[in-house]
């Protein structure tokens, strides 16, 4: 299974590359796409080009600054405009930062920090479990 990797407002790149793919690839899915994304409305059209090509979507970065070009808010903006709801939406767990996963029916984006140690920590076994039950 292939998925796409979104970048926004990422510094860690090629370090968070290296997780997810080292996480990934041990379940048989492999990258399709690496993009990135400095600003919200290139985001919102990679994820929507994304989530056309790819059921699963993982966007790295953007939780830094608190202001209207944050990954959070950007998120809930789209999500309050798209009909879900919260039990669409659910925290992962992270050491220090947290990550989060928004489901809807086969589709899932998956929104990291931009720390690897954090993705190494959130993308843990009983994680990488669950993306093998729902998409394996």
């Amino acid at each position: 299974m292939k998925y796409d990797i979104l970048f926004y407002k990422s510094r860690k790149t090629s370090y968070c590359e290296k997780v997810i793919k080292k996480k990934l690839t041990g379940i048989n899915m492999s990258a399709n796409r690496i993009i990135a994304s400095v600003a919200p409305t290139s985001l919102g059209e990679t994820l929507c080009q994304s989530l056309t090509l790819c059921n699963v979507v993982i966007i790295v970065g953007g939780f830094l600054k608190n202001d209207s070009e944050n990954l959070l808010t950007v998120l809930s903006r789209a999500i309050s405009n798209s009909g879900l709801s919260l039990k669409n939406i659910r925290k992962l767990r992270g050491g220090v930062a947290d990550g989060y996963i928004i489901k809807y029916n086969k589709q899932i984006i998956i929104a990291l920090p931009d720390n690897p140690e954090e993705v190494e920590f959130i993308l843990n076994d009983t994680f990488i479990e669950y993306l093998k039950s729902v998409y394996i």
